[in-house]
């Protein structure tokens, strides 16, 4: 049975059923599997839904069950928009999806899931993170996040509370798979996730980590995808 009960916009994605629609005027969708898993587990990638789909496993988990959602960020993952994934956290689940969702963070949108995560660690079962934003520091869009972030002299952005790299005592009991490329030149890793890694680490926790050597920024995911699927439904399902 659907979980549908108000008008959409209905297209074909992957070969599933996507419910398009507005969410306090950010564009939102909902992609309802074949046969619903027990539970009710869904996944959410918070930002570039539709980059690199199936090297994220994201077909092989709508295949499984798994419902599949988004809700389009208009300040790059700001508190503005914090705000508003935590209102549709909260439709999704009064339309009956499961308490904890697995999140997908590819590039901004692993900045985009840390903060979230990391304000609602209860509320979340797992991160997929694919080479994420962790650090404002020497960051290509800093122009952008500081004025979006209410930030004051680039020079200081890195020291923002808010990011990632500072979050992580916040983190340490969510299961955490991190995929980046060593060579990415985008999202510098030694100023990013490894950074991230270093403090996560220091602070006690540990998470699943794929470096893929000679690699850069793109393509996200894996070639074969086993690994991100097991990982999701090891946290989401139990199994």
């Amino acid at each position: 049975m659907s979980i549908i009960n108000f008008p959409t916009n209905e297209d074909e994605w992957y070969g599933c059923k996507r419910h398009r629609f507005s969410f306090e005027d950010r564009e939102a969708w909902i992609v309802e599997p074949e046969q619903a898993a027990a539970g009710m587990p869904w996944t959410w990638c918070i930002e570039w839904p539709t980059a690199f789909v199936p090297r994220t496993g994201v077909p092989r988990l709508l295949a499984q069950g798994f419902h599949h959602v988004h809700l389009q960020a208009k300040g790059h993952g700001n508190d503005p928009d914090q705000a508003a994934f935590h209102r549709y956290h909260d439709f999704l689940c009064s339309l009956g999806l499961a308490a904890k969702p697995g999140l997908i963070g590819l590039s901004f949108g692993g900045l985009y899931s840390l903060r979230y995560a990391a304000a609602n660690s209860h509320r979340v079962a797992a991160l997929y993170l694919d080479a994420p934003v962790c650090n404002f520091k020497n960051f290509r869009f800093a122009d952008i996040v500081k004025d979006e972030y209410a930030l004051g002299a680039l020079a200081d952005l890195e020291k923002y509370p808010g990011l990632p790299v500072n979050l992580t005592e916040k983190l340490l009991h969510l299961p955490i798979l991190l995929i980046y490329g060593a060579d990415d030149l985008v999202v510098v890793p030694v100023l990013n996730c490894e950074l991230f890694v270093e403090r996560y680490q220091k602070a006690g926790g540990t998470m699943n980590i794929i470096k893929r050597p000679s690699w850069g920024h793109h393509p996200h995911g894996l070639d074969d995808t086993n690994e991100i699927v097991d990982f999701m439904t090891k946290n989401l399902l139990g199994r």
